[in-house]
């Protein structure tokens, strides 16, 4: 069953349908949106359809880069920055 929501990117509203559900359309569509948004500030004169555009081409690198990654290094990548996030937990909780 589709589902349909309407999401912001970049100032512009769109109708989508997914089968995902809305949370995760708006979840995406939050990313897109912030990421455009991080380009536009480093690229303020750019187009919004060259700024879309060169934002997925951004998108995607990273998506590749991860593909091109090994499992096991996946994994290690994760396990190092679990391992940092508890680190700093404990010395943000840790009793002066």
């Amino acid at each position: 069953m589709s589902s349909q929501t309407t999401v912001e990117i970049f100032g512009r509203r769109f109708e989508l349908r997914a089968s995902e559900g809305s949370e995760r359309v708006e979840e995406l569509a939050r990313f897109v949106d912030r990421r455009m948004r991080e380009l536009a500030e480093v690229s303020p004169h750019v187009d919004t359809s060259k700024l879309a555009v060169l934002t997925a081409l951004n998108i995607a690198d990273e998506l590749f880069k991860e593909q091109e990654t090994e499992p096991g290094t996946r994994a290690e990548k994760v396990r190092e920055r679990v391992e940092g996030l508890i680190k700093r937990l404990d010395e943000v909780l840790e009793p002066s």
